[in-house]
């Protein structure tokens, strides 16, 4: 950090040269004292930017209230416990209870953000100083599978395609090698190496794809049979997200929470009671936001069935966009538009309990990590903890875009009835009612949740209107009385980091660190590469 401000970190981190690639500023937060200790502020949503918020502002002396509209604090952080309610808008627009948790008591799931990649160190901060204890999340094992079913159904381990695509193309470039000089004699042996080539440097199978039979003591284990090539291209395995752990956001090391994802969210709310006392107001809508004359902001909301303002000299919100489109404000038309301007993305889960580990057992010997498939369900995760234990939950689908449109407009009834049959293609144990119980199933179709109306802004790099959106809501509005926050406008959309870098970015232009205007030029993030990864 040499020759370089806590400014020039942070405008970096959102807007700078690393683009919308970049996860950011590594440092501490360090900042000038508030310039107006003691001033109030509203943060409008207890989702991880929110808190992430109101404990930075509270230690700079600004005095927080936080207005949830939802019975708990988290927002898409959310994690499956036995009793939990899940609710999603039904047909009329009102709430109806889609689900009520009936896991075994200790048992969760994570139906929002699953994973904290080791360079997301904001999150990794806050998981030390809150004493939140981390384990090893498993984003890929090569007993994981790959399941397709076009054409002709294949159902190949990881470690088959990704070391037989390896040898094949090998040998492919080595036949095209003809020179004998000692450069080319050098690459052809890194081609020997790279992908397990004969002498001949032909490719005729690895130990790297997996024995024919397990080794005993009589006979040395032979290779299996590779995949042909011509295979492995019909089957098109790449257009699923097989090369998902190489982009960098899903590289090893990854991390979870032990306990569950929320264990983050408790520990926020821990600090600020802690700290600060109840700041967090729960059941708390907001329905209007005004931005005053003679300065400050004064947000109407509803709770207990009345009617309450809160007035504030400043009001940050992490509102989703698509919720905060329909709160009537009295923005400027830039703002009103740039609020317009992008949409929330469709995307879905399902979590499911199992009476037995049975992808632990000896026929597929699976110890965390994904198994990719064309069908809707698009993935299977299983637990990185507790192996060996009697019982264990899978999250048993993960899909986006048109797919979980159409996922998401089924019936929880029949989101489950759908998740089984992919998930059994699989594994066939997951047709099994007794080992995988319906009743201990749960959905959420995040585009249907109340107050948050999708998994994340959908920014599209190519899109001018997004361009122009997103720098207009980089700067805050009203003379720097109202700003937006989140993951939503943060180079991160769809990661916990993006809304914690987005509220030390905020606060950094609260305290005139740095410069409402923003400069060109402005990046737009890529929110299916960011969020799914290259394809």
């Amino acid at each position: 950090m040499t020759g370089r401000t806590a400014a020039d970190a942070l405008r970096e981190a959102m807007i700078g040269r690393g683009g919308p690639e970049a996860t950011g500023w590594t440092g501490s937060l360090e900042l000038p004292p508030a310039p107006r200790v003691g001033a109030t502020v509203a943060v409008l949503g207890a989702g991880v930017g929110g808190l992430t918020a109101a404990y930075e502002l509270g230690r700079l002396g600004y005095r927080c209230t936080v207005l949830e509209a939802s019975d708990r604090a988290g927002g898409r952080n959310r994690t499956a416990r036995n009793g939990d309610v899940l609710r999603e808008l039904g047909p009329t627009g009102e709430p109806i209870t889609t689900h009520q948790c009936s896991f075994d008591e200790g048992l969760y799931l994570n139906l929002g953000p699953g994973r904290i990649p080791y360079h997301h160190r904001r999150v990794l901060d806050y998981c030390q100083q809150f004493g939140v204890g981390l384990e090893p999340y498993i984003k890929e094992t090569t007993a994981n599978l790959i399941h397709l079913a076009d054409g002709h159904v294949v159902r190949w381990r990881n470690r088959q395609v990704a070391n037989d695509v390896r040898g094949h193309l090998a040998a492919m470039v080595a036949e095209t090698l003809t020179k004998r000089d000692a450069a080319t004699g050098e690459l052809l042996d890194l081609l020997r190496v790279f992908g397990d080539l004969a002498d001949d440097h032909s490719y005729e199978g690895s130990t790297r794809s997996g024995y024919v039979e397990d080794p005993d003591v009589h006979d040395f284990p032979r290779p299996a049979p590779p995949i042909p090539l011509a295979d492995l291209v019909e089957s098109g395995f790449w257009k699923h997200r097989f090369y998902q752990p190489v982009d960098y956001l899903w590289q090893a090391t990854m991390f979870q929470p032990v306990g569950g994802m929320d264990r983050i969210v408790t520990a926020f709310e821990r600090a600020l009671r802690d700290q600060f006392g109840d700041v967090i107001e729960l059941n708390a809508e907001v329905t209007t936001i005004r931005l005053l004359d003679e300065g400050g902001a004064a947000v109407e909301y509803r709770r207990d069935g009345r009617l309450r303002t809160l007035t504030a000299d400043y009001c940050v919100s992490s509102i989703p966009l698509p919720v905060l489109r329909a709160i009537p404000t009295n923005f400027s038309p830039e703002f009103d538009e740039a609020i317009s301007a992008v949409g929330f993305a469709n995307t879905c889960k399902v979590g499911w309990q199992a009476e037995e580990r049975f992808w632990e057992g000896d026929a597929d010997q699976i110890y965390g990590g994904i198994s990719w498939t064309n069908h809707p369900i698009t993935q299977v995760w299983y637990p990185s903890n507790d192996y060996f234990s009697a019982t264990g939950t899978l999250t048993g689908a993960y899909n986006f875009g048109d797919v979980a449109a159409k996922f998401g407009d089924l019936a929880p009834s029949e989101r489950l009835t759908q998740a089984r049959a992919g998930a059994a293609e699989l594994h066939s144990r997951f047709a099994d009612e007794t080992t995988v119980p319906t009743a201990k199933g749960v959905t959420i179709a995040w585009q249907k949740v109340p107050h948050q109306l999708g998994g994340w802004a959908d920014w599209d790099p190519a899109n001018p209107d997004h361009m122009r959106a997103y720098k207009q809501l980089l700067q805050p509005e009203g003379d720097g009385r109202f700003y937006l926050l989140g993951d939503q406008c943060s180079p991160l959309p769809g990661w916990q980091e993006g809304a914690m870098m987005s509220a030390h970015y905020v606060i950094g232009q609260m305290l005139g660190v740095i410069p409402f205007a923003v400069p060109e030029p402005v990046r737009v993030p890529d929110s299916v590469a960011l969020t799914q990864g290259s394809r």
